[in-house]
């Protein structure tokens, strides 16, 4: 069984609605010494569930020739002043960072952290690379007592390739509060998170003589897979899936006529 996976992204407009996960919250499970810091709604965002970051590319400006977007990382309140105290907000007294722990994704591409108005990226990582570097997620100084709170706007996440990417994040705490001087919190366990540079098709798998496709649908539009024995100019496409409204996450679909010689995939977007 010979099969070619065809991706194609045809829009007419940007992706316009509004991602429900845009912030990834810190916190910690509990407020004692060594309590591990947490992300409280990483389950929500974890590969388990098969939600995938779309990245859209641009052609001008600071990120140009790169797919660019964002989740938020947000340090949660522990004080009335910030809005809380909310559920699992860490410490008085700690101070939150992020880690860009490991990448995943196509052969040759990077992935990118931009501080909010960096002209270059302030932390990246080369596909199939792990990294230690961190950026800061509480607004405190660290201070005894200070509001682990942090939500800063305006930064970003690229991918240099089209493509799905793994990525995987940790959390730590960098104060000087805890006992003899070091943190007061553990650090977090490990969240992966798929970015996609671009619209993919994430897999085609042989299932007996069929296709199994699994391809995502980012939010804001609504996506159809269609399949072609042929690439020609005047292909006939046929669509082998319903259509499905965006929302952010990989769908499969198994393509039930038999394939007998070259198949060719595309995901169209309207």
């Amino acid at each position: 069984m010979k099969k070619l996976l065809l991706c194609l992204f045809v829009t007419a407009s940007p992706l316009l609605a509004q991602d429900p996960h845009g912030h990834l919250h810190i916190g910690a499970a509990g407020i004692n010494q060594n309590d591990a810091l947490i992300f409280s709604d990483g389950a929500f965002f974890s590969v388990a569930t098969n939600y995938v970051k779309t990245l859209v590319f641009t052609n001008g400006g600071r990120y140009a020739n790169l797919y660019n977007g964002n989740i938020t990382f947000t340090g949660l309140a522990a004080t009335e002043p910030r809005g809380g105290p909310e559920d699992f907000a860490a410490a008085l007294g700690s101070q939150l960072h992020a880690q860009l722990v490991s990448v995943d994704g196509p052969s040759g591409g990077e992935f990118a952290f931009w501080e909010n108005g960096a002209n270059t990226p302030t932390i990246r990582l080369a596909s199939g690379m792990t990294g230690t570097n961190t950026f800061l997620v509480s607004e405190n100084d660290g201070s005894p007592g200070s509001d682990p709170y942090g939500h800063f706007h305006g930064r970003r996440f690229t991918a240099s390739k089209p493509g799905i990417y793994t990525v995987g994040f940790r959390a730590f705490d960098f104060s000087t509060n805890g006992v003899d001087g070091g943190p007061i919190h553990q650090p977090s366990g490990v969240v992966k998170i798929y970015f996609q540079a671009g619209v993919n098709i994430k897999n085609v798998a042989p299932a007996g003589t069929h296709s199994r496709v699994t391809y995502s649908a980012p939010a804001g539009k609504s996506w159809v897979l269609e399949s072609s024995t042929s690439i020609a100019p005047n292909a006939i496409w046929t669509s082998i899936s319903s259509t499905n409204t965006g929302d952010d996450y990989f769908h499969e679909v198994t393509d039930n006529s038999p394939v007998t010689g070259n198949r060719f995939y595309r995901l169209r977007g309207f």
